[in-house]
Order: structure tokens, then sequence, then C-alpha cells
């Protein structure tokens, strides 16, 4: 069977298109209303043209799209870089000696294979381009350089058992992924820790966060969700997710029960 992929061109020429109609707007009155001939609104939205992100702009404001119309420009067109709440973390993994990780719904990025950075990745933004997927793949997979060498910080990583059960990607995307948290398990500098699915009042139900304790002795909270995050060095918000660390260890799995658990999920994998 052969598959009809849209080019980015096409995507946002449709994307358009489903605006304008929904609007109201006839091709020559958006044309009008942004200054531009009828034929260059119809090469735009039958994906013959690419508009200048400018242009993307005029035109999401004149059909009112909230701004739905310049991200639908930047997935399609724009390199992915990483936003600026971002660039803190991965200088203060760098400088790390011992991260703390707890993560109730994914396996945190910094343990991820590159299988399942892209089945996770794609998953939460099915619409995104391939080059979008690709540049945060391999900024994933760098980040992870720091686990490796002498000056490799302690790592200790909480999860709740449903992350492992949790289908991303492929079975064989899965077993891979769960050999790797079993080989990092092993490592003298690391510790994997699994949060069983019957704990009664399970501690960690609000989302994951990372404390990151730096050369200076001072440990900071990092929290991220979809839309941001960034570093939090508030005293009293980091004593409080210290102490909500230690609850969700408490209640994890020693790690060779951790251990066995991971290797039981891996094997009911079909």
């Amino acid at each position: 069977m052969v598959v009809n992929r849209l080019t980015a061109m096409e995507r946002f020429g449709a994307e358009v298109r489903r605006t304008r109609v929904s609007a109201g707007i006839s091709q020559q009155e958006l044309a009008a209303a942004v200054l531009a001939s009828q034929s260059t609104v119809s090469d735009f939205e039958c994906g013959k043209k690419r508009p200048k992100r400018d242009f993307a702009v005029e035109i999401d404001r004149v059909l009112t799209a909230e701004g739905r119309l310049v991200t639908a420009w930047d997935h399609a067109f724009k390199a992915y870089e990483p936003p600026e709440w971002f660039r803190e973390l991965p200088l203060l993994e760098r400088r790390a000696l011992e991260i703390q990780e707890y993560h109730p719904l994914l396996v945190p990025g910094l343990v991820q294979t590159e299988d399942y950075a892209r089945a996770s990745i794609e998953a939460g933004d099915r619409r995104a381009p391939r080059s979008y997927v690709g540049r945060k793949v391999q900024e994933r997979v760098e980040r992870q350089a720091i686990l490796q060498g002498e000056e490799a910080p302690f790592l200790s990583v909480v999860l709740d058992e449903s992350v492992l059960r949790r289908r991303v990607g492929s079975p064989a995307t899965m077993k891979g992924q769960l050999d790797h948290l079993r080989a990092i398990a092993s490592w003298e500098q690391a510790e994997v820790l699994v949060v069983p699915a019957a704990t009664l009042n399970h501690p960690g139900l609000e989302g994951g966060f990372k404390l990151v304790r730096l050369p200076e002795s001072n440990l900071v909270l990092y929290q991220e969700t979809r839309s941001g995050g960034g570093v939090v060095v508030d005293q009293e918000l980091v004593d409080e997710h210290m102490a909500l660390m230690a609850d969700l260890r408490g209640v994890a799995l020693p790690p060779e029960q951790s251990l066995a658990l991971m290797e039981q999920v891996q094997g009911e994998i079909e």
C-alpha cells in the first residue's frame, strides 16, 4: 500500500485553509487583509509556496487564530532549538556530583534509549516534523555522556511500576529500554528503584522532579512540564522535595527486588 506523506508546505497550507474556512473568510478577503494577491494565498494553501514567518504571523492575526498558525509554521519549517528554560539543565548535570530523579509516567530522558526517546517525543507531538524529532533525540542522547567516565555523578532513579508497563513504541523498543535500565542498575555509581503499583497512599502522584547536588554542596531542584520548567533554588521547596524523595525511596522496592521486577515485566512483553 502506498502512503502519501504531506510535505511541510502542504501541512501548513492545509492548516491555513482549515482555519480560514472555519473563520468564514474567503481567499479574496484574506488576500486583501494581508496585502497579497489571491493567487499567493492559494499557492500557500495548496502547499506550492513557503510563506515567511512574518506572513504567517499576519495571517494568524487576521484569522484570529491565537498563535496556532505561528506554531504550525514553527513545527513545519523551523529547526528545533532547546527552549531557554531548558538550557540550564545540561549545564547543571555536567557539574553534578549526584542526580536524584523521580518520574511517575515515563523513563527520564537521562536514561532513555534512542528508540524510546524517539517514540516518546513522537507520541507527545504527533505533528512534529522528522527534523524536529531527530534534533530532540540527538540532544537527549548527547546529555547522557555525563554518566560515563571518572567524573560521572552518582545517579539515583526512582520510577513508578506503571512506567515499566506503559508501552512506548514497539515491544522491541520497550525490551531494549528495560535492558538499558537493568544495565544502569548494575553500575557502581547508579541505582534504579521501582515503586510497586500496589503501593497505598503513593506519595509521588503530583509529577516528576530532579534533585541535583553541585560541587558547592548545595542542592537544586529542577521541575519541568510540557510547556516549561526550570531550576528552583528556593530552600523551602528544595527541602520539601528532598523529603518527598526520601518518602519515595522508602516505599520503593530495594535494588535487588526492583531489578527482579524489571526482569519480570520484560519477560511479559509480547
